[in-house]
């Protein structure tokens, strides 16, 4: 037990869990840490991270009182806390390497794969854990998946050592996972990934049984950016002490979800298996996904087009004569979201062309293949399109880069036939412009 508390003791040191001193209370007492985000616990300010009561600092594991809110009454307070500072907490990584638990939305892979992060895994083994699967439609088979995201993942420099796929939410898969992790012989663990890919939930279906039934040791919400600095808790897998560490999630402003307030997150961020929508478009219609994405078909044949998003966002088919009318005088009666706080930042008002492999399209266009593609917005979900022939328009929020990839459903999830389906399946992604990198450096 004493070993234990040393190893956890030097991490906490090195990830800035630092013991220090106050002025008040003598020189060797330590700052304590709220349990559940990881911010320095102070009494002094309450719009700053970690405020408590004065009250709360005798508990034992006690909450900031923005975690407190979260947990009992569902107030998402938002909080400041710097890009710089974020980058911070995941680069003391590289002090003390262990085993990264490498967290992907399987519903925003292109949002939730971060740019330019592999230097801060150097000398750690990375597990990529693949989680929400339980969204896909039910005719997924998550594991055909597993190729594609491996050279998806290590594309962006990133070694893979192993890839699972699981539910946090609901537990498929966890116990797979749980029983490789038991096996890993590095004693610290990190869970690392964007905002809002649900690490702190993850690490929450480790922790129960090891703390006195402890349900959500780490604050878990819809927010992004809930933690806010690294939390470490020690815990026993198998006999072995393990040193979980949640790491505060990357926001990322190129994703929709990102821009949105609790209430239109609840309507655009799945909470339940995703129901395919099908819509027969003619040309010269629109349809709008809330106010955060308008898809224009403006020439081709009638075709079907699919959407896989959440299934509480509004979605409306209009002519394109009307949907600028619509966007501009109409948006909260007819499409719902964005709502006005929201409207700045989230509403859809930068145009991107698509256009069929082999019809003449303006430079930069986005390029529908013949077998059909994926149209994917990050942060929202994607749109499926056939393979016949079509030209138009795609507008979401300024600086929102949407991507082209091979089908998921029906393509890359299909079993590998021949080499040269592999080869292909392998290749899914082309952008319109490269991806806003995220540096550390």
């Amino acid at each position: 037990m004493e070993s234990a508390r040393g190893a956890r003791h030097s991490l906490l040191v090195a990830a800035s869990i630092r013991a220090s001193h106050t002025e008040s209370k003598g020189e060797d007492e330590e700052l304590r840490q709220c349990q559940g985000c990881g911010a320095v616990l102070q009494t002094v300010d309450s719009t700053q991270p970690g405020y408590v009561v004065q009250s709360a600092l005798s508990r034992d594991h006690p909450l900031c009182r923005r975690c407190f809110r979260i947990r009992h009454y569902g107030d998402f307070g938002e909080v400041s806390v710097s890009p710089e500072e974020y980058r911070a907490e995941v680069a003391k990584i590289r002090e003390k390497p262990g085993r990264v638990i490498y967290v992907l939305d399987v519903f925003d892979l292109a949002g939730s794969i971060l740019s330019d992060i592999a230097p801060y895994f150097e000398g750690s083994a990375v597990d990529v854990v693949v989680n929400k699967i339980d969204l896909l439609p039910r005719e997924v088979k998550v594991h055909r998946l597993e190729t594609w995201i491996r050279q998806t993942v290590q594309a962006s420099g990133v070694k893979v050592a192993r890839v699972f796929f699981v539910s946090a939410q609901s537990g498929q898969g966890v116990d797979a996972w749980k029983a490789a992790l038991t096996q890993v012989t590095e004693e610290f663990v990190y869970a690392v990934g964007a905002a809002n890919v649900g690490k702190s939930t993850l690490l929450n279906r480790l922790v129960p049984g090891d703390l006195g039934g402890t349900s959500e040791t780490f604050t878990m919400s819809r927010l992004p950016g809930t933690t806010l600095r690294m939390v470490g808790q020690s815990i026993q897998l198998a006999g072995k002490t393990k040193i979980l560490f949640d790491t505060p999630g990357l926001v990322r402003k190129e994703r929709i979800s990102e821009r949105l307030c609790p209430n239109c997150l609840a309507q655009t961020v799945p909470r339940a298996r995703i129901r395919p929508r099908v819509f027969q478009l003619r040309p010269e219609q629109t349809l709008f996904l809330g106010g955060l994405c308008r898809f224009d078909f403006e020439h081709g044949k009638p075709q079907s087009v699919v959407l896989y998003v959440s299934n509480e966002l509004p979605i409306h088919r209009t002519k394109l004569e009307r949907a600028d009318d619509i966007l501009t005088t109409r948006q909260q009666e007819v499409l719902k979201i964005p709502c006005r706080s929201c409207q700045m930042r989230a509403l859809a008002s930068q145009p991107h062309a698509f256009a069929s492999v082999g019809i003449p399209a303006v430079k930069g266009a986005l390029r529908i293949g013949r077998r059909g593609s994926d149209l994917v917005l990050p942060g929202l979900g994607w749109i499926c399109l056939s393979g016949d022939d079509v030209v138009g328009r795609l507008w979401t929020p300024q600086g929102i880069v949407p991507s082209e990839r091979r089908r998921l459903i029906g393509d890359v999830s299909r079993p590998f036939s021949t080499a040269k389906t592999r080869r292909r399946i392998l290749s899914t992604s082309r952008t319109v412009a490269e991806r806003p990198r995220w540096s550390g450096r």
